[in-house]
């Protein structure tokens, strides 16, 4: 599929030919949560042109990563979405966004929906001393997401549920504060960068799972 191949036996060496090419595993990772038209995918990767992308999706699609499927009413417009295939290739990309995670920041660079739903399932760290049990609904523009929390694992999934005790309403940059810029869940919301319906207390014990390695930590 790729352009270019390593021309190695190995599997990791084989498996780069197939996503190793730029945009691809980004590509993968905005479809982790669920399918996406074209133009959603765009959005999520503004730094790609529009003659990469397309020529990405069309080799991830000859390698059995992606299918292009019609999404039904009211929408009937086609979009993309990841196989079983694509879908084995979450757990590496949770690692990787793990260990990216303690390497320096560049300035201004931005973070998009579907990546800081990944960073949650990555940076999940809840004390020992103070686990926690709950559901909460994520929305950051017009996505919505439902996260789960056990003491043990966290669940994510893209859509909308009315079976939460919290409803956490914010920008990308508005939740990374929370969770790892130090400020307090009650000055965001009275900062207006926050909004919550539903039990304060348990969304600021939620922020408090998330904990990013220092950098340089390959712990």
């Amino acid at each position: 599929m790729a352009q270019r191949s390593y021309q190695d036996a190995c599997g990791a060496a084989r498996a780069m030919d197939i996503v190793g090419e730029r945009w691809a595993l980004l590509i993968v990772r905005e479809l982790v949560f669920g399918p996406k038209r074209f133009g959603d995918l765009r959005a999520g990767l503004p730094k790609a042109s529009q003659n990469v992308l397309s020529q990405r999706l069309r080799e991830l699609e000859q390698a059995g990563i992606v299918r292009r499927i019609q999404l039904g009413p009211p929408a009937s417009v086609y979009a993309y979405e990841l196989t079983g295939r694509g879908h084995q290739l979450e757990p590496m990309l949770i690692e990787l966004s793990r260990w990216g995670a303690g390497l320096p920041e560049e300035p201004d660079t931005e973070m998009s929906t579907d990546a800081f739903m990944l960073l949650l399932k990555a940076l999940y760290r809840p004390p020992a001393d103070a686990p926690l049990t709950a559901r909460l609904a994520l929305r950051v523009g017009t996505d919505a997401f439902d996260v789960g929390v056990t003491p043990d694992a966290i669940t994510v999934a893209r859509g909308r549920t009315s079976e939460v005790e919290a409803t956490v309403t914010g920008t990308v940059a508005a939740l990374r504060d929370l969770m790892f810029g130090g400020t307090p869940l009650r000055s965001a919301i009275s900062s207006g960068t926050i909004e919550v319906r539903g039990d304060i207390g348990t969304a600021e014990r939620f922020f408090r799972l998330f904990s990013a390695p220092p950098n340089g930590e390959t712990d």
